[in-house]
């Protein structure tokens, strides 16, 4: 049975086309039938998900099937819905479930970015790594988003510089050498200080906003704890390991990687910056929500 207030959109088609979108209810009122789950974390190698769709008709598999094909996901409750996950498709496939057909469809967030981005740069002696990051982005074709301190003090090359290579290995030596660290959210590129979160809004999260349960207890690994491989410090090492909480919400996906949070509960309130999000949704039934482990803010990010 469909649940009340859930609502889902897939758009699917060839990167700068027109593609198409699903999950508009049809004139029975009953939607197509859509399930996701996604993994988002703050390190450097893509997002991933799993999107599953029923029944799609021939012309929808078909452009599945082009090379590099986007989907885009939106999700929220009626009337307010908020981009869950865009992302390349790197695998699909279609098999018989009874008297319905089920698409399964793997997806990847900045896979063609990190994958197609070769650059050509040179600078003179005392540009700053800021100008570099800008135009990083810029030869990415991707938006950069910069915490409040990544770009504060930006290392100043006594020398000239040139480099020529993977747009993503620029980015790992200028990152170590400036003490930040970059990933690719929803297709923008993330620009943060070690520890700190993306940005000053901060999301209340409290059994009246969405809060489900009680915030556990973890311990994250040297490499960030997540099975991506984390990022790495100015010294070119891996961050030390850490404790933080794991907290269950009411989807809510204004909440992001390195969003900045205000956690009050039983066992824990205090203020975080958000390490990795899990997104699990299913329009139809079963989990609309997410899992988020959220690290508390110390160091430089303390100071916000």
């Amino acid at each position: 049975m469909r649940l009340f207030g859930r609502e889902a959109r897939v758009s699917i088609g060839k990167g700068g086309g027109s593609g198409f979108e699903i999950g508009v209810a049809a004139t029975n009122g009953i939607p197509i039938h859509i399930k996701f789950s996604f993994e988002k974390s703050d390190v450097e190698s893509p997002n991933t998900g799993k999107v599953t769709i029923w029944n799609l008709n021939k012309e929808h598999l078909a452009e599945l099937e082009k090379q590099d094909c986007v989907v885009i996901v939106r999700a929220g409750y009626t009337g307010n819905l908020a981009q869950a996950f865009s992302g390349t498709v790197t695998h699909a496939t279609t098999a018989k479930e009874g008297a319905d057909q089920m698409t399964e469809i793997e997806v990847a967030d900045g896979m063609v970015e990190l994958r197609d981005s070769n650059v050509s740069l040179s600078y003179a002696e005392g540009t700053a790594t800021d100008v570099i990051y800008q135009d990083i982005a810029v030869q990415m074709g991707l938006p950069l988003s910069c915490s409040p301190n990544a770009l504060g003090l930006p290392t100043v090359l006594s020398n000239g510089y040139s480099f020529v290579g993977s747009a993503k290995n620029l980015l790992k030596r200028l990152t170590r050498m400036d003490g930040t660290s970059w990933s690719i959210q929803d297709g923008i590129l993330q620009l943060t200080k070690l520890g700190e979160p993306i940005s000053l809004s901060c999301y209340e999260l409290n059994a009246g906003s969405g809060l489900i349960g009680m915030p556990k207890r973890v311990s994250l690994s040297a490499s960030g704890g997540s099975g991506k491989g984390g990022n790495t410090g100015a010294s070119g090492g891996t961050e030390t390991a850490q404790l933080g909480w794991e907290v269950t919400y009411l989807m809510n996906l204004a909440i992001g990687v390195n969003s900045y949070v205000h956690v009050t509960s039983q066992i824990v309130t205090g203020y975080f910056r958000v390490q990795k999000i899990s997104v699990e949704g299913d329009n139809y039934e079963g989990d609309w929500q997410c899992k988020a482990t959220i690290l508390e803010i110390t160091g430089q990010g303390a100071a916000l």
